[in-house]
């Protein structure tokens, strides 16, 4: 019959949702319940609406997602934030019929969108729920936007991996040993208040929008993050946040010191980290998503051999006179929440 059902996750059912997730290869660290109480945590604007999906009465998934009301009157849903995958994580075993399936979640979802006044829906899908359910969310109005990852397979074999890079990288990697950078995972506070004042300096010149550090301060103390930072000289010059979660390591947030990248240490951290990825057994190294312009950034994850991967993320305006109110503030309140960082 298959029958499919979804329930909001409350305090009486929390408890369920890591150990079903992780029954789905593909989640990550960003659809763990760690994530979904950082976040909401460290953002008032925030509102965690996760997500069971039942089969006929039994659990076989979850959604997860929030609702981000930047100013007052305007709610917007994504499933996640930032352009990280989201989408129905569903049991490895479970075999669904997908149009069935998908039409449930979108029917709920947007009926709930009526009710609550979101005025816009945003999905990120894997590249394999971008295969898989892609399609019909175009067929029913969604505006699709086309993005892409970089994602290295392990094989749990680092030898292998090493000899598959490209020489440039070994080479690198080689120097910044021989330069004397050492690369080191610490937890201390003060390595990450060194490792957070360079990570400023790098978004600003770079023009981003930094994460804060309360967030990265949490996720290290919840045990899905790392922090590896390569010194020079008993000096921090360069560090990269890693999360790790199920069966996949993701590179997040990077910072490095200008005047010292002649010694390659981010050369130094990525190779650590892929080969503690490879001993511990982890599948796949994410690199994240690149902007499509930035030909230099592309080039350089797929240095070490990381394999281009595509996947997509889909839109529904509710209301677009709300969409539009938040359009018009959304630089301005940018630029403020960066000066306050």
């Amino acid at each position: 019959m298959h029958v499919y059902t979804l329930e909001p996750i409350t305090s009486q059912n929390v408890n369920v949702w890591d150990s079903l997730i992780q029954q789905s290869t593909n989640t990550t660290a960003f659809q763990s319940a760690t994530w979904r109480n950082t976040l909401t945590n460290s953002f008032k604007q925030l509102d965690p609406v996760y997500l069971l999906v039942k089969e006929d009465n039994k659990l076989i998934g979850g959604i997860p997602a929030f609702v981000f009301q930047p100013i007052p009157g305007i709610r917007l849903w994504q499933s996640i934030p930032w352009n990280l995958f989201g989408g129905p994580q569903i049991i490895d075993s479970v075999k669904v019929n997908q149009i069935k399936l998908i039409s449930a979640i979108v029917s709920y979802i947007e009926t709930k969108a009526t009710e609550n006044g979101w005025c816009e829906l945003y999905w990120t899908f894997s590249p394999d729920e971008t295969q898989t359910y892609g399609d019909f969310l175009t067929e029913l109005g969604y505006e699709s936007t086309e993005r892409f990852t970089h994602i290295l397979k392990t094989n749990e074999n680092i030898d292998s991996i090493w000899t598959a890079y490209n020489k440039r990288v070994r080479g690198a990697v080689r120097k910044a040993e021989k330069s004397g950078v050492q690369v080191t995972v610490t937890e201390k506070i003060e390595d990450l208040t060194d490792f957070y004042d360079m990570y400023l300096m790098t978004v600003k010149r770079l023009g981003g929008t930094p994460k804060p550090r309360k967030l990265m301060e949490m996720l290290l103390q919840q045990g899905i993050a790392k922090l590896a930072i390569a010194s020079y000289e008993e000096r921090i010059i360069a560090g990269l946040l890693y999360l790790y979660y199920n069966h996949t390591v993701t590179l997040w947030c990077e910072a490095s010191l200008p005047e010292f990248l002649q010694y390659r240490p981010n050369n130094a951290i990525f190779h650590h980290i892929i080969t503690w990825a490879c001993k511990e057994g982890y599948e796949w190294v994410d690199f994240g998503a690149s902007p499509p312009e930035n030909e230099g950034l592309i080039a350089h994850k797929e240095q070490y051999r990381a394999k281009k991967t595509n996947f997509s993320s889909y839109t529904k305006v509710i209301s677009p006179y709300k969409r539009s109110l938040w359009t018009r503030s959304e630089s301005v309140l940018r630029k403020i929440y960066t000066w306050l960082q």
